[in-house]
């Protein structure tokens, strides 16, 4: 039988309490979550005063708790799993919540009726990985774990405008199960090499990391190069060897897609007339935010004044890099944010049926790769 003091410890760890509030019932404030809790920690404490090695094995633990206490349940089960005493536990689960609030290490993947450790004699992962993921694989980012493919981008532009970008091309990234991880411009590849083992094995999980090739194109100012490489100084080789630099991460399920050009927006303004007219109304819808929302009204004269510019630089002669030059300014040196134009563009879009030649082609075969052929 437990001791009482180690139940009340068990219980703060928990920040759980039997003591009834004024008014109200224990039986009322208590939910299947609550129980569950209450259950794994009396386990535990049982468990502890077995003479033998304890074992304990929890399905889906996050059943009915709220994420504070999942986390909670986590900080209770790692204390118990360590010391003199310890008890070992092996969980199950579908929570980002709690696959975030463990080491990686300590992890591993369930694809396909196959378990693929984690621990750094299976993976790519080095020292430095493990240190830089226990800092930023947050709860956004742990959905990787659970997808049965995943797309890791580096920004907010791409997470809120790829799936909707997909969608036009008949590709749904909710249904393939497809997770879009942003890592926010930093260590795409660290988390890339979550998914490549050691023993070259291929985890039947792809993993599309999407990147910006920053060559800036021949037509480019300086202020719009600013440090970049610059295609009139770039021979064909050079150009190979900076996108071979790119890809040098890829192994087993893990591909690279660079862009095409230069950036994200700046690609999907030159690959065709049609997304070069989505991209100009959503930069100037996102020029126009930055001091108060659009009303539906403001919206139809920005994209009336958007389309009809459009038409002008057509009936000039302007080239789609020209175009693209123009419509990717604003982004570039204007101050405009881009995860707004994002939003603006993936709302243009919303509904659309795009042909593959109307968008930027390492995009298409990222969605591709994550998807397979396209639904119609």
């Amino acid at each position: 039988m437990a001791t009482n003091s180690s139940l009340q410890h068990a219980l703060e760890r928990l920040e759980l309490t039997f003591a009834p509030e004024q008014g109200r019932s224990v039986a009322t404030r208590r939910g299947l979550g609550y129980n569950n809790a209450l259950f794994m920690a009396a386990e535990l404490l049982l468990l502890g005063k077995q003479g033998f090695s304890p074992l304990l094995l929890i399905e889906e633990p996050e059943a009915h708790l709220h994420p504070q206490l999942q986390s909670r349940v986590v900080d209770l089960l790692t204390e118990r799993s360590s010391g003199s005493g310890a008890v070992q536990v092996i969980v199950t689960t579908h929570s980002p919540n709690i696959a975030s609030s463990v080491p990686v290490e300590q992890l591993s993947l369930v694809s396909r009726g196959a378990v693929f450790s984690l621990a750094p004699q299976h993976t790519h992962l080095d020292a430095f990985d493990y240190a830089f993921l226990s800092r930023f694989l947050d709860v956004t980012k742990a959905n990787l774990f659970f997808a049965r493919a995943v797309a890791i981008v580096e920004g907010a532009a791409e997470a809120v405008l790829l799936p909707t970008l997909a969608s036009c091309l008949g590709h749904s990234l909710s249904r393939s199960g497809v997770s879009v991880v942003n890592v926010g411009t930093v260590g795409l590849f660290r988390y890339s090499r979550i998914f490549q083992r050691a023993d070259n094995t291929i985890l039947p999980i792809p993993v599309a990391c999407i990147t910006d090739r920053d060559i800036a194109p021949r037509s480019a100012d300086e202020a719009m190069r600013k440090k970049l490489p610059w295609l009139a100084e770039l021979d064909d080789k050079q150009v190979a060897k900076h996108v071979a630099a790119r890809r040098k991460h890829d192994n087993g399920s893990v591909r690279t897609f660079v862009s095409d050009w230069w950036t994200l927006e700046y690609d999907l303004a030159a690959a065709s007339w049609v997304m070069a007219t989505v991209m100009h109304k959503a930069v100037s819808a996102a020029a126009f935010s930055r001091t108060a929302w659009p009303t539906e009204q403001d919206l139809a004269g920005i994209e009336e004044t958007a389309t009809k510019e459009i038409e002008t630089w057509q009936l000039d002669g302007d080239c789609l890099e020209t175009a693209a030059l123009k419509i990717y300014q604003p982004l570039r040196l204007g101050g405009v944010r881009k995860p707004i134009a994002a939003q603006h563009a993936a709302r243009l879009l919303r509904g659309t049926v795009l042909r593959p030649e109307d968008v930027p082609p390492y995009l298409v075969d990222a969605f591709t790769y994550l998807c397979g052929a396209p639904r119609r």
